[in-house]
C-alpha cells in the first residue's frame, strides 16, 4: 500500500512499534500546517506556536508508549498541543499578537476586494482578529477547533476534556460574544459590564 494513502493511526502505530522515520515524516507533512495554524490562533504569537508546534512533534516521539492505537490519532496530537498552549498562557499571561493581518485572513479567507475597498477591508479584518483574541481561551479553542479546523463536537470534548454538551455550549457562547464584541468595536460602542458566569467555564 502507498504510504501516502495510509491512515494517521497506522502510521503512528509503526512509529510506536518501530520508530519508523518515514511514518513520522508523513505525520509531520500532514499536521504541521494545521498544528502551527491551531497554536497560534490560542496564543496570539507566531513564533511562539511555531516553537509549541516543534515541540508537540517533539513530544509524539516521547510519547509514543502512551498512543492507544487504533484510537483516532489527530484526538491524541490536538490534545497534547493544546496542553502546551495552556502552559504557555499560564506562564505568559498576556499574549498580544504580532500579527493580526495573518490571523485574520485565516478567519475570513483571501481577500478580493475591489481596490478603493483595500483599506476599509483592512480594517474589519484587523478589529475581527482583535475581537477573536478578546474570547477567553476556554471558548476561543472551542471556536478555533470547530469552525477553523473543523473537528466535531466529540473530538473537540475529548481534546479540551469536557462532556460533548459543554463543548457545544462554549461554541455557542464564543459566537454570540464574537458577534456581540465586533459590533460594538464597529460601532464604537463601550461595552456593558458582564453578568454571570458563561457557560461552560472554568472554574
Amino acid at each position: 500500500m502507498d504510504d501516502r494513502n495510509a491512515s494517521d493511526e497506522d502510521l503512528m502505530l509503526r512509529l510506536q512499534t518501530r520508530r519508523d522515520e518515514e511514518a513520522f515524516a508523513l505525520l509531520f507533512a500532514r499536521y504541521r500546517v494545521p498544528i502551527t495554524s491551531y497554536l497560534y490562533r490560542l496564543v496570539g504569537n507566531r513564533n511562539e506556536a511555531e516553537s509549541l508546534s516543534q515541540e508537540a512533534f517533539l513530544r509524539i516521539l516521547e510519547k509514543a508508549g502512551h498512543y492507544d492505537y487504533p484510537k483516532r490519532f489527530s484526538t491524541w496530537f490536538y490534545t497534547i498541543s493544546r496542553n502546551l498552549a495552556t502552559d504557555f498562557l499560564k506562564k505568559k499571561r498576556a499574549v498580544v499578537p504580532d500579527d493580526f493581518h495573518t490571523l485574520s485572513e485565516s478567519i475570513l479567507g483571501p481577500a478580493q476586494p475591489e481596490a478603493e475597498e483595500q483599506t476599509s477591508w483592512r480594517e474589519d479584518l484587523d478589529q475581527l482578529a482583535v475581537t477573536l483574541q478578546d474570547l477567553p481561551v476556554p471558548y476561543r479553542e472551542v471556536v478555533v477547533l470547530r469552525a477553523l479546523q473543523e473537528l466535531s463536537y466529540r473530538e473537540i470534548a475529548a481534546i479540551v476534556g469536557c462532556p460533548e454538551s459543554t463543548a457545544r455550549s462554549r461554541m455557542d457562547y464564543g459566537l454570540e460574544f464574537l458577534r456581540k464584541r465586533y459590533r460594538r468595536r464597529e460601532g464604537g460602542k463601550s461595552a456593558p459590564p458582564d453578568n454571570g458566569t458563561p457557560p461552560g467555564s472554568y472554574k
